[in-house]
């Protein structure tokens, strides 16, 4: 019986891992300037009413008025 060693398995396993690192490199590469395209995100509207007699009696209005936290959206 013959026994016949080949390397085209680890051949096409080391190529397709050098293709991966490639890819790899060149997107990290084109990363940066995405982010730094990007906009800046807005920051959050933050509204802190204050209390209210009516609505908030005795110990309620220990914690203080009504807030709001509103979300900034920019529409294109």
């Amino acid at each position: 019986m013959v026994t016949v060693f080949t390397t085209k398995q680890r051949d096409a396993e080391a190529k397709a891992l050098i293709n991966e690192a490639k890819t790899l490199v060149s997107l990290d590469a084109a990363e940066a300037p995405w982010h730094v395209a990007q906009p800046e995100t807005p920051e959050p509207v933050i509204i802190e009413h204050s209390i209210d007699p009516v609505l908030q009696t005795e110990d309620s209005q220990l914690l203080g008025g009504a807030m709001e936290i509103k979300a900034p959206w920019k529409r294109d």
